[in-house]
This record gives structure tokens, sequence and C-alpha cells, in this order.
């Protein structure tokens, strides 16, 4: 599974350090369980990816999930939908 942090100055601004430290600390929790130790967790930052300069709203910070992309990204979201990925 693919985890994209964007690191952008908006969402580096609204919490995206908080949220690839929470990304990282659960790929480190779900690697010692086997429930969940069956599809590896990439994690990868990314400067910008963009998807602010599109839209005319706040959606910063945005993490993107395999292809979703995930707009006002919180912890406990993106955790969620991890989880749900990797138990699947």
């Amino acid at each position: 599974m693919k985890v994209k942090v964007c690191m952008g100055s908006n969402c580096t601004l609204l919490g995206a350090m908080n949220l690839l430290d929470q990304i990282e600390d659960l790929k480190k929790l779900t690697s010692r369980d086997d429930e969940y130790n069956d599809r590896e967790l990439d994690i990868e930052v990314v400067k910008c990816l963009g998807y602010c300069k599109e839209s005319k709203g706040n959606i910063s910070p945005v993490v993107v999930i395999d292809d979703e992309v995930v707009y006002n990204a919180t912890g406990q979201i993106v955790m969620e939908k991890i989880l749900k990925q990797k138990s699947k």
C-alpha cells in the first residue's frame, strides 16, 4: 500500500508533519501484528501534490492512500482508511 503525504506549504502549516509522524508510528505498530502485516505500508513524502492549486477552497492537508485522495486529512480519518485497506 502506497501512502503519499503532501508537504507543500499549506499542508505543512495545517498539520502534515503530525500526520506523517502518526502514519510512521502506525507502520511500526502494524508491522508487529500478523493481522495487518500482509500488506507493506510504503510512505512517500511529496513536496507538493498540487491539489490545493486546483481547488478554490481549503483542502489541506492532503494524503493519498493508494489512489484515494483524502482532503482535509486528520489523523483519525487517515488511520482508519489505512487499517481498513491493510485488513483486506
